[in-house]
This record gives C-alpha cells, structure tokens and sequence, in this order.
C-alpha cells in the first residue's frame, strides 16, 4: 500500500487553501463586474445629463441627494395643482439657466417636481 499521509495539520492546510483559493475567485469575479457596470452607468449618466441639465447632480454632495430622497422629491408631482413652479419654498430658474432651485436641498429642480414639503405660495 501506499504511504497514506492522514494527519490533522495536512487536512487543515488543504481546507485553507481551498478557502484562500474560493474566497480569492469570487472577489475576482465580483470586482470585474463592479468595474464594467460602473463604466457603462457613468457613460449612461453623463448622457442624460447633456440632454437635461436638471438631471445633472455632478456637483451636488451625497448628503444632499439624501436629502432630496427623503423629501420624496420627484421630477413629475402626480398633484397637478401642487408642484414646484408654485411652492413657496421653489427658486426660480436665472435667465441663462433652465433649471431652477429648491430652499431646502442644493441642486437643479424641476418646475413640474414635487415633494412632501410643497407650501403653497401666500400673496
């Protein structure tokens, strides 16, 4: 018979590095996948974004993209009568600008956007 070599230290060195090896492959696989979809939604983002500078948030912080996301602000009020063109809290858009501004969270806003803080306009 041959020389059967079953020792405790042999069984462990072998199941660490079939771990090393398993752990390794699927970070492997899991960044090469993150890097080609990140390529692809960068190209996508920048192409809206020369279309429709209100959609532009390069310059915004994430802070204040949260912010907005727990506002709830949308580009389209689904209120016909309550969007951001007549709420008090809305910046209107400068003469060379398409996109006006919002008190409350920094970045270009829709004139037909909503959120949950709509105040109506007082005369």
């Amino acid at each position: 018979m041959g020389n059967k070599n079953y020792s405790r230290r042999n069984f462990i060195n072998k199941c660490f590095s079939s771990a090393c090896l398993f752990i390794g492959g699927m970070l492997l696989l899991n960044c090469r996948g993150k890097n080609e979809s990140a390529g692809d939604e960068s190209e996508t983002q920048i192409q809206s974004n020369l279309e429709d500078p209100c959609n532009d948030l390069t310059d915004v912080g994430e802070g204040e993209i949260k912010k907005r996301q727990s506002l709830g602000y949308v580009k389209q009020s689904a209120v016909p009568d309550n969007s951001c063109g007549n709420c008090a809290l809305y910046i209107p858009a400068k003469p060379d600008k398409k996109c006006g501004g919002c008190i409350l969270f920094k970045g270009p806003v829709y004139v037909e956007g909503h959120c949950i803080q709509w105040a109506a306009v007082t005369a």
